[in-house]
């Protein structure tokens, strides 16, 4: 299992794994009776981790004490990673970690749908032909209808498609429309049953400079028509403006760079309606509506007792309010309306635990676990101020296992019940439940239709704590969670997660082959005693596997076996084979763990297999030296293809010389991340003098650490071609690059994965050689795919094409291609 922790040890310290219990102060208790009295709800619609407004969703909040949520139709997993190797379905799951650890420290709900982030998408018609748009409405609405927002509003405008990232146009299209419908009895009326109604009172446009050009031009512009806020507030009973606390929760968004500075002082937000017309007598979105109590049938009776409870609240001794609470939650019970009454409940019962000081935890010391095993439980149970409390029992929902005790609990004396459970036989695996399936290129396969807008899946191993407060009886769920302490960190908490009791680890994922035979080699993991059974690969049409099946027989958790398989094929066709990998004929999975101190850690389950690539690829020998830059597989992929691979650091460069190496390959976005690199042209240029080859892959425009890199003038746009199926045209097809020594075949550009390439030069000086072009639907045609230029006895090559997403996929054609590239 890989395993990730690369921040400092400062970071660490300051950094939860997982939410710990704490009771509020009593600012904080304060701040919840204030909540109390607010019955709105606002939910944030836009497509990725990293398009919410943090400042405007922590003053709505926090500040205005309304429901929030953000909705993110995708889990961020076709982006980059800046904190470490992950890519695709890895980074997906820690983007959705990260907006959740977000949403912890703003305040906000989170919400997903079944939308995969494919790549970059130049519209909004684009995004349309790889996400079934009736699912993802589908997706949205139910959000709506369980949610039940009064206000919606959208990051991006609906009416911009081809102006900005066609996700961001496609979230915005869909919010309005869901918005839309979800009031209607007739729509969609058999995949919603069960969905109750909602109306959307209103839907904005959450509108600033950026969508005008500049700060100048909006600044200028009429903005009468525009509803406002300041959203800059200071919070007293946090000790933050809602500017810091937003900086705070934008910064949990790491792998993607993103965290800033903090900001105090006005800071104001624009909108603008888009299911009608501004209204003259309002000023900002939510003038006129109807959001406390005086909005449900009986609620005044409510609202009167939580003014009691704000005045008579004593900041000493908070237990002193649970009365007047336990009351209040008797008149919130004899509401008629369904949706409100559920919320403030738990609230207020939830204001009651912390006015008690109560504390109720079960823990263990494993942090993985499979069916039929058993676990070692610790239970704590205390209330920390002078209430009268009772422990009636503690018992395990799921484990058909508990413990009476009618105990009086004495304040601020701790309660510990050790116990052992055993797991049932058909417990599903916890984790990222998106994945189970696989990961299809337009959304996911959602098995539990409660999970579509899940961010992470419901934990399933709870203990149950029963008490009355008061003689007021109360149910309290609570995770199994792992404890452990550590000498440096102190006290470690993290998920308790459930995993199969076989998992499955490929010496290679990846293999190439021809007609020949090639050799796979399997290792098993048990996570628990006795385990044996069968392995087999499914065998692909036109191919062989012997053995056909293997016995396996693991005695003891942990224990690990080693299998092999030969894989004969009877031709050569050029494409892509999975062969999934069966135990006891059933689906098996892999276990990746990522470690990260931001976010709790993750244990990844996919689909177990073997990918075979099927090609006829050819090859000379050749030294390489690899530098590495934001983290791709193409280090991995040389290797795979024969090629003799050294990764080297950028001061290795000044000694870099022909009698060592071949070809010099640049990883993508080494001249963005690596600043030892801003003096590396002279290197380069003595290596091609002496007849060594430079492969620069894509950078990005942003931050170079130098412009001076390339042997003749040469600049980086933001061009890309994002149709992977774009017709690619040879220009060039005697070059040696299409012949040597691999002939290259239009076939090769086929079944290329999420884009061709991306960031293309678009001013380069006419000595380079132009071998490819390609562009997408009613586009300009890029011919900077592939830039070669003879430079002394070697080469310089520049090229945007998107190998490390090609590599990593399998693509045959890929693989002959970029051999060419070394080779030629």
């Amino acid at each position: 299992m890989r395993s990730f922790l690369i921040f400092s040890f400062i970071t660490i310290c300051v950094l939860s794994s997982i939410s710990a219990q704490k009771s509020k102060t009593s600012a904080e208790i304060m701040e919840g009776f204030k909540k109390l009295k607010v019955l709105g709800s606002v939910l944030y619609i836009a497509a990725h981790p990293d398009d919410e407004n943090t400042r405007l969703i922590t003053y709505l909040a926090k500040d205005q004490k309304f429901n929030t949520a953000y909705l993110s139709l995708t889990r961020g997993d076709g982006g980059q990673n800046l904190i470490g190797p992950e890519l695709d379905e890895y980074l997906g799951v820690i983007r959705t970690n990260e907006l959740l650890q977000a949403r912890k420290i703003d305040g906000g709900t989170q919400y997903f749908t079944r939308a995969n982030d494919f790549g970059y998408s130049k519209n909004a018609e684009e995004t349309f032909s790889f996400w079934n748009k009736d699912s993802i409405l589908l997706d949205v609405i139910r959000v709506i209808r369980e949610f039940k927002p009064d206000v919606i509003i959208n990051r991006f405008d609906h009416r911009t498609s081809g102006k900005t990232h066609g996700h961001h146009t496609a979230s915005a299209i869909l919010s309005l429309e869901a918005a839309q419908h979800a009031n209607s009895p007739l729509f969609m009326q058999d995949p919603l049953k069960g969905t109750d109604m909602h109306i959307v009172q209103r839907v904005f446009f959450n509108t600033s400079w950026f969508f005008y050009g500049s700060k100048e031009k909006f600044d200028a512009m009429d903005k009468s028509g525009l509803y406002s806020l300041d959203v800059g507030s200071y919070l007293p009973a946090y000790g933050y403006s809602t500017n810091e606390i937003a900086a705070q929760s934008r910064s949990m968004h790491k792998s993607q760079g993103f965290g800033i500075n903090s900001s105090r002082g006005t800071m104001m937000e624009y909108f603008e309606r888009v299911d009608g017309v501004k209204d003259s007598q309002q000023n900002n979105p939510f003038d006129g509506l109807n959001l406390s109590w005086s909005r449900i049938n009986g609620g005044g009776n409510v609202d009167h007792l939580i003014d009691t409870l704000i005045a008579q609240f004593d900041y000493e001794k908070p237990w002193k309010s649970i009365p007047l609470l336990q009351k209040i939650e008797l008149y919130i019970s004899d509401l008629h309306e369904e949706h409100w009454k559920a919320i403030k409940s738990e609230e207020v019962r939830n204001l009651i635990y912390d006015c008690a000081g109560l504390f109720a935890e079960s823990s263990t010391d494993v942090f993985l676990t499979t069916t039929n095993e058993k676990l070692k439980v610790s239970n704590e149970c205390i209330v920390r101020n002078p209430v009268s409390m009772t422990l009636e029992s503690i018992s395990f929902p799921t484990c058909s296992k508990d413990s009476t005790y009618s105990l009086l609990l004495k304040p601020n004396q701790a309660e510990i019940w050790n116990t052992t459970i055993t797991l049932p036989s058909k417990l599903p695996p916890t984790g990222a439940f998106w994945l189970l399936n696989g990961r299809p290129r337009g959304m996911y396969k959602v098995d539990e239709l409660l999970n579509h807008n899940r961010p992470i899946g419901k934990k399933l191993l709870n203990a149950e704590f029963k008490i009355s407060i008061n003689h007021k009886p109360y149910v309290l769920m609570r995770e199994i969670i792992y404890k452990n302490d550590d000498p440096v960190l102190g006290e470690v908490k993290q998920n308790l997660d459930v995993i199969p009791a076989i998992t499955i680890a490929p010496d290679d994922h990846l293999l190439i082959t021809n007609s020949k035979s090639t050799k796979c080699r399997i290792k098993l993991i048990a996570h628990a005693d006795h385990q044996q059974g069968s392995l087999t690969l499914k065998c692909p049409d036109h191919f062989s596997i012997l053995p056909s099946k293997i016995a396996y027989n693991l005695d003891k958790s942990g224990q690990q076996q080693e299998f092999e398989f030969e894989i004969s094929g009877q031709s050569i066709d050029n494409r892509l084979i999975e062969l999934p990998i069966l135990v006891n004929q059933m689906q098996s999975y892999t276990l990746e763990s990522i470690k990260y101190p931001h976010i709790p850690w993750q244990n990844v389950l996919l689909p177990a297999q073997i990918k075979l690539i099927n090609t006829d690829l050819l090859k000379l020998k050749k030294r390489i030296a690899y530098i590495e830059g934001a983290g791709d597989y193409i280090d991995e992929a040389m290797t795979k293809m024969g090629f003799d691979v050294k990764t080297i650091l950028p001061a290795d460069l000044q000694n870099l010389s022909i009698k060592n190496f071949d070809v010099l390959v640049f990883g993508i976005r080494a001249l963005n991340t690596k600043s030892e690199l801003k003096s590396c042209k002279s290197y380069l240029d003595h290596f091609m003098e002496e007849g060594g080859k430079v492969i620069f892959q894509y950078n990005t425009t942003a931050e170079l650490v130098t412009e001076d890199f390339s042997p003749a003038g040469l600049k980086i746009s933001r061009d890309r071609v994002t149709d992977e199926n774009a017709t690619v045209k040879i220009l060039k097809p005697d070059h040696p690059f299409f012949n040597d020594p691999n002939k290259i075949r239009s076939s090769d550009f086929d079944h290329w994965v999420q884009e061709r390439g991306l960031y293309f030069a678009n001013n380069y000086d006419p000595s380079y050689e132009e071998l490819v072009s390609m562009n997408d639907p009613n586009e300009k045609e890029l011919k900077s795919g592939i830039l070669i230029r003879k430079t002394g006895k070697g080469w310089f090559v520049y090229t945007s094409l998107a190998w490390f997403r090609q590599l990593k996929a399998g693509v045959p054609g890929a693989y002959r291609l970029f051999s060419n590239l070394i080779c030629f």
